[in-house]
């Protein structure tokens, strides 16, 4: 074999040798290494959102039912803002309460009223935040959830992860 021979054979080698190097370090780091952003990007759900919205689609287990729109600003903060609107039997109902100087309006009669935060705060937001926990591993294009909770049927729909609330959502006017 000639010398300019085997300098192409051991080249062809090394380059084999570090392609598989390559290989395996792909394989064995599927997040990309870091460097290009990939693999240490925070993944967001319904559980480490800091601003979520969702429909809910409740029918009781004995026939009735009502759709609940929620919308939550500042989650897992002192200072979370949350509105839930609620339809039945041709009506809405609005809440809007602050946790952060616990107040509190509703809209039962086409007017904005102050209302006791002592009341609705726990009402409203345990069952937000009982959706949320229960879903909290939703992630962005998982679709509806459907589940069944204590003899009610449950449809979670038009789920935003941190979505941008816009300030007039938590004013009441």
């Amino acid at each position: 074999m000639n010398k300019n021979t085997m300098y192409i054979v051991v080249a062809v080698v090394v380059i084999v040798i570090i392609a598989a190097i390559a290989g395996a370090y792909v394989l064995m780091n599927p997040g990309g290494g870091g460097g290009g952003g990939g693999g240490n990007e925070t993944v967001y759900n319904m559980g480490n959102a800091t601003s979520l919205q969702f429909n809910l689609n409740l029918t009781a287990a004995d026939g009735t039912s009502g759709t609940y729109k929620f919308a939550g600003r500042n989650l897992g903060t002192a200072t979370l803002m949350l509105r839930v609107d609620v339809e039945g039997g041709g009506t809405v109902y609005s809440y809007i309460m602050f946790a952060g100087n616990q107040t509190a309006w509703n809209n039962a009669t086409g007017t904005w009223a102050q209302s006791d935060f002592a009341t609705d705060w726990p009402t409203w937001s345990s069952q937000f935040e009982g959706y949320v926990t229960h879903n909290k591993d939703w992630k962005t294009g998982d679709g509806d959830i459907t589940y069944t909770d204590s003899g009610n049927s449950i449809k979670i729909t038009g789920i935003v992860i941190n979505p941008t609330l816009a300030d007039s959502l938590f004013t009441p006017s």
